[in-house]
């Protein structure tokens, strides 16, 4: 009898402590973080706003993202406010069918193609739809939320783009968005590749141009200036530059993985990232990220950071 009255002591005092732990840790403050997940070739990242909202951006391939979310949520949060498809391939949504039955769902966001032919994507778009008390949000056009004190700005899908692709394509239909969180932003691409890049350049970005005189060439003492290029203005010179406040970015997550297929010179050259974030898995079959990619990160001066190398990247 008393060692069962110990049990029930001992069982009653852990429960208590978990209890205070609960309490405890529901109660500190919130506070902005951004987690890239790594979750093998794929794409998924943790939003954390300060005011204890969450969202999902992408789930990765499979079940692994249950384990990640462990990681950096506590063992009795199972609340996500958002969850974010950025395009039905399925390293982007196919873990998301496990978040919807693990957790409590409040939005789901997704760009509006279908892949009704592929049985992975019929699965997910029935448990999403029965997914109890979510709502489904579909983003078609550009937008601004605010989340928190946060914004986000988002930019694709959108029709009014000069999108050089066909209506069946995946990655350039990607949710793209950038997130401003006082003066840090960050880009978020999905699967993004060159002709979404060229066509967010020519909405987004203005171009300036100035005008510049050649230096005054020297001539003998007393004879006129017979330069036609210096005679009334000719001699100026005008040079074209590009600005993009809206695309520039500190955080940028590289869209399609590093594939070659994207991170141009040119979109990378008006972006202007300090830090570049590659979601892949280690040996993959695809050779993301490429050598071409990386090099033009490189030459763009960001600081490049992989979850194959690091693991899960978190920035605060």
């Amino acid at each position: 009898m008393k060692k069962f009255s110990l049990i029930i002591f001992i069982c009653l005092l852990i429960i208590g402590a978990l209890l205070l732990y609960v309490y405890i840790d529901s109660r500190r403050p919130k506070q902005f973080e951004v987690d890239f997940l790594d979750i093998g070739q794929g794409d998924s990242a943790l939003i954390k706003f300060s005011n204890g909202q969450k969202m999902l951006v992408d789930c990765g391939p499979s079940r692994i993202v249950i384990s990640a979310l462990g990681r950096h949520l506590p063992f009795y949060d199972k609340t996500i406010d958002y969850v974010l498809a950025t395009h039905p391939d399925l390293d982007h949504y196919g873990g998301c069918v496990d978040v919807l039955q693990r957790y409590d769902v409040k939005n789901i966001i997704v760009n509006g193609k279908e892949k009704k032919y592929d049985p992975y994507w019929q699965e997910w778009n029935k448990v999403m739809r029965a997914e109890p008390g979510a709502n489904i949000i579909t983003m078609a056009s550009p937008t601004v939320w605010t989340v928190a004190s946060d914004t986000l700005q988002f930019m694709s899908p959108d029709p009014a783009l000069n999108l050089n692709v066909a209506a069946a394509d995946s990655n350039n239909y990607s949710i793209v968005f950038k997130l401003t969180h006082g003066a840090e932003t960050f880009l978020f691409t999905g699967d993004m590749e060159v002709p979404l890049e060229n066509a967010l350049m020519e909405k987004y970005c203005v171009t300036s141009t100035s005008e510049t005189s050649p230096p005054v060439l020297p001539f003998a003492k007393g004879r006129k200036n017979r330069d036609p290029l210096l005679r009334k203005g000719e001699g100026r010179e005008r040079s074209r530059s590009f600005t993009c406040p809206t695309l520039r970015t500190d955080v940028l997550k590289v869209g399609h993985h590093g594939s070659d297929t994207g991170s141009s010179e040119k979109f990378l050259s008006v972006v202007k990232p300090s830090t570049a974030v590659i979601s892949v898995g280690g040996h993959n079959r695809y050779g993301h990220p490429s050598l071409r990619a990386i090099r033009h990160l490189e030459r763009a001066g960001a600081t490049i950071l992989r979850t194959d190398e690091k693991g899960d990247i978190v920035v605060k």
